[in-house]
């Protein structure tokens, strides 16, 4: 009971921004950006930078950091599967279950730039993937707080 009313606190901080949707949007897609990557607990605080390096709400930032941190092991498979379909290999990793953070962080960064590495496919998986989410989650908030912003605030109330 206490997550949903803590969920629910953070849901109307972030409707009653006094930003644009414009500047709300990005700062959400800016800050979803780091999740797709290893940043060793750093992915809020590089949420914050990369919003101020482009002049978004760094509070939706924030939030967009924190979203997406308990999705990691999901996103990291991603890339390995998206990498993997892009570049026509079969990845290390399919499943949730074989993600050992110590054991993947070591796979992906001894091997970035070997042309039959692990490391080659969670890059590409994560660049293709970061491009996909920031241009989803932009138009999606977008489109929800310009259109849906005081509705959505009223019903959280």
């Amino acid at each position: 009971m206490k997550i949903l009313r803590r969920i629910k606190y953070y849901l109307i901080r972030l409707f009653r921004l006094r930003s644009s949707p414009h500047q709300i949007a990005l700062g959400l897609s800016m800050g979803f950006i780091p999740n797709w990557i290893p940043t060793f607990g750093l992915g809020p605080v590089l949420s914050i930078g990369l919003a101020k390096l482009v002049r978004a709400n760094p509070v939706s930032a924030f939030v967009g950091g924190v979203i997406g941190t308990p999705l990691w092991p999901i996103l990291f498979v991603l890339n390995y599967m998206v990498g993997g379909f892009l570049l026509d290999r079969e990845p290390k990793i399919d499943t949730l279950e074989e993600v050992e953070y110590g054991t993947a962080i070591d796979h992906t960064l001894s091997g970035f730039f070997k042309s039959h590495s692990s490391g080659l496919l969670f890059l590409t998986g994560a660049i293709v993937n970061i491009l996909i989410s920031s241009i989803l989650i932009y138009f999606m908030t977008f489109f929800l707080f310009k259109k849906y912003r005081v509705t959505i605030l009223n019903k959280l109330r």
